[in-house]
């Protein structure tokens, strides 16, 4: 957590600090960031960098939980639009996508995926914050023609639409799909998980 002297900055340079780091983080994994690059970019001695923050570390996990809530909060404004599962895959998937393809933003979040891996205390923080968000989602959906899902069941379906998305944007990304192929294929098999393979006479 930064120090309050970081806080007590004014906004545009808590900015310019922040941006210096989120360029430093996304050019680089943790263990490979420098102190020094981010001091030059943002124009501040390395002496304030140290009154701010207690180390990169303490920089570098206080800018992840800030992209996270910021990600975090536009999936919850984007599931106050509707309430049908499906559609918010639909649109969320498409804000993925757009991200995806911004370079910069996927170098971010892969960096970050690389360098929390080893960090058992941050994950499990992550964690806990990242089921806080799936249930805020699941909670603010219609799924009353579903099964009868416990708060488990719920973070599982999310979980495994997540993984189902990721897929189709990796497989996008290799393919150099156009934005309308991938939201087909994404389609694709939001119809199979609405009505599966079986044809109805077959389910009965």
């Amino acid at each position: 957590m930064p120090r309050e002297t970081f806080f007590n900055l004014d906004d545009d340079k808590q900015s310019k600090i922040f941006d210096a780091a989120v360029k430093e983080f996304t050019e680089h994994p943790l263990h490979k960031a420098r102190v020094s690059h981010i001091i030059r970019e943002a124009e501040i001695p390395r002496g304030s960098f140290y009154q701010y923050f207690e180390d990169l570390d303490d920089l570098y996990y206080h800018i992840i939980d800030s992209v996270f809530a910021t990600i975090f909060e536009e999936g919850r404004q984007l599931a106050n639009r509707t309430d049908d599962l499906f559609d918010y895959v639909m649109r969320s998937f498409i804000i993925d996508l757009d991200n995806y393809m911004n370079d910069e933003r996927h170098r971010f979040i892969m960096n970050v995926l690389k360098s929390i891996g080893s960090n058992n205390e941050y994950l499990e923080h992550h964690n806990t914050l990242r089921r806080e968000y799936i249930m805020s989602i699941m909670d603010k959906m219609d799924l009353s023609n579903f099964i009868d899902l416990t708060t488990d069941d719920k973070v599982q379906l999310y979980e495994f639409i997540q993984n189902i998305k990721r897929i189709v944007i990796q497989k996008s990304l290799m393919m150099n799909m156009s934005r309308d192929r991938a939201i087909e294929l994404l389609q694709w098999h939001i119809n199979i998980l609405q009505h599966g393979l079986l044809e109805v006479g077959e389910r009965l």
